[in-house]
């Protein structure tokens, strides 16, 4: 190794460890998952407003594993899914919920509701039909149907 490329190294290294210094945290080691859940907990009772997107569905998803047959987290990660743009996800999210609990309707009017706006946004523009489906999508109360964004196709319930 030259001079020139023992410098460049070390520079590199102290450049590295510096940067660790001031934005990692030092000291602080790896949370196990329970000691992180215990924290959103904590985090949930003393500041539920707080909440970041990713905190909620960590903490849906933990909800899932502890009460299996609850229809509720899932419908709300699919909540969640749906408002990030991720509308198969949140369809699967939907359907989950349905299996624990098939006349949960909450589900059911979000599964309705995104098939409704997915076949009008595949209708021709100059289709009959969009004038009958317009009403019934703005009834729900969540805006204009001509005004909303193509929703990716859902994907067919699985059977598990």
């Amino acid at each position: 190794m030259t001079r020139r490329n023992g410098i460049i190294l070390a520079l590199c290294l102290a450049v590295a460890i510096g940067g660790y210094l001031l934005v990692g945290k030092p000291g602080m080691g790896d949370l196990p998952m329970k000691d992180r859940q215990a924290g959103l907990m904590e985090k949930i009772r003393t500041d539920p407003g707080a909440l970041t997107q990713a905190e909620t569905l960590s903490r849906l998803e933990a909800t899932v594993v502890e009460r299996p047959e609850d229809p509720q987290p899932h419908y709300f990660i699919g909540e969640i899914l749906r408002a990030q743009g991720r509308t198969s996800d949140a369809a699967r999210a939907y359907q989950s919920a349905l299996r624990r609990d098939n006349e949960f309707m909450p589900a059911l009017l979000a599964l309705g509701e995104q098939a409704m706006r997915y076949i009008y946004s595949r209708l021709p523009e100059d289709d009959p039909r969009r004038e009958r489906f317009a009403p019934m999508i703005e009834a729900l109360g969540i805006g204009d149907a001509a005004s909303e964004p193509r929703p990716e196709a859902p994907e067919p319930a699985d059977t598990q």
